[in-house]
């Protein structure tokens, strides 16, 4: 099913779906070493990301409904929305130098 995300519909959810996961490990990754290197921002920083999950979570729900409505390509938009918005947020993580 992964090997070939353009058979069906089911396929681009899965596929759309590992996409998001592979881009949340790449996101913690680099929430892990800016830890490592800023100890002292480790837990401001986790506490930031888990609200900005819930908050990119709610947006992207909701601007995949209003653009589709529902049906079977709802969660594949959903999970390439969190894609997106967890990359943008890997290169802002990635581009801190200072714990402020």
């Amino acid at each position: 099913m992964l090997a070939n995300c353009d058979a069906n519909q089911m396929s681009l959810n899965f596929c759309a779906w590992r996409d998001r996961v592979v881009a949340e490990q790449k996101l913690q990754d680099v929430v892990e070493d800016k830890s490592a290197k800023f100890p002292s921002c480790k837990a401001r920083l986790e506490k930031k990301i888990a609200g900005w999950k819930k908050r990119r979570d709610a947006s992207c729900k909701k601007s995949a409904e209003v653009k589709y409505g529902g049906g079977s390509i709802l969660p594949m938009e959903i999970a390439a929305c969190q894609t997106a918005e967890t990359d943008h947020m890997t290169k802002v993580v990635g581009s801190i130098r200072r714990c402020d």
